[in-house]
């Protein structure tokens, strides 16, 4: 029995002994963890500014920038196990597992980085495009490695993840620098359809955004049955597009009525389309 609390005694003992060299490195650990956290945030936007300086494309920018900043945090948590005593080679084995696990139930994550790896290389798109893609359509405002965000005309943030950009159909309006309007209209049988045609010839060729050197036509689209539809077609910048599709619209109803042409059915179900 004695024996017993002399080996309890001596094992409190070296526990005391211990104790402030395990306290120290503790203290230690934390802060070069909280010194090295802060750090990693100062180098991120000093990275940032200076990719900005030297002009780096917006969507590498974003893509890199997050990348470096986790790889750096991942260096840090290291050490600060390292500075506690726990043996690297036995966390290293462990983390290895945990990202076996981790990766399996993370598969979808995975094949979005590998997305945004090929989105930043071939580059289809990139950070101030206008795109539709599943069904949204809107600017593009960040690239980053597992989603790419873009802003609707409603500012409105819509996330998509790049796997499925990558697997699906994307439209890019912004890498042309001209895109085509088409707008179709409707109109009775009983109203002047080629004098018609020929107001909605003289609005292209007056209007100063539908570039002349592009072709562009009024003809019938489809004959149906109680209304000729009529399809407007002409290239414009695409930095004017918008504005052009608004005043093209007034345009066509205000020289019409001007004319006592009717529209059918009535203006508020005109039926626009565009096409790059």
């Amino acid at each position: 029995m004695s024996k017993f609390i002399q080996m309890k005694e001596r094992s409190i003992e070296l526990l005391l002994e211990k104790l402030p060299q395990f306290g120290f490195r503790v203290v230690l650990a934390i802060l070069i963890f909280v010194f090295g956290f802060w750090l990693s945030n100062r180098l991120k936007n000093i990275v940032r500014r200076r990719l900005v300086k030297r002009q780096v494309d917006p969507s590498i920018r974003e893509f890199l920038i997050p990348i470096f900043d986790t790889l750096f945090k991942i260096l840090v948590i290291i050490t600060s196990i390292s500075t506690v005593g726990i043996e690297i080679t036995s966390f290293s084995a462990i983390m290895l597992g945990l990202a076996a696990g981790i990766g399996m139930s993370l598969q979808g994550s995975l094949a979005n980085f590998a997305g945004g790896l090929l989105i930043i290389f071939f580059k289809p798109f990139k950070v101030g495009d206008y795109i539709e893609a599943l069904d949204n359509g809107g600017t593009i405002e960040s690239i980053s490695i597992l989603y790419t965000s873009i802003v609707t005309s409603n500012q409105q943030l819509v996330i998509l993840p790049n796997a499925s950009l990558l697997n699906n159909p994307v439209i890019n309006y912004s890498v042309k620098p001209t895109r085509r309007l088409e707008i179709k209209i409707g109109i009775s049988y009983d109203e002047d359809f080629k004098g018609a045609i020929e107001l909605l010839k003289a609005l292209l060729d007056n209007d100063h955004r539908i570039l002349k050197n592009q072709p562009t036509s009024v003809e019938i689209d489809q004959l149906a049955d109680e209304r000729i539809s009529l399809v407007i077609k002409g290239f414009t910048k695409s930095d004017d597009y918008w504005d052009t599709y608004y005043h093209f619209q007034r345009q066509i109803l205000e020289t019409l009525s001007a004319n006592n042409i009717k529209l059918t059915p009535s203006p508020a179900q005109m039926i626009v389309t565009d096409k790059s």
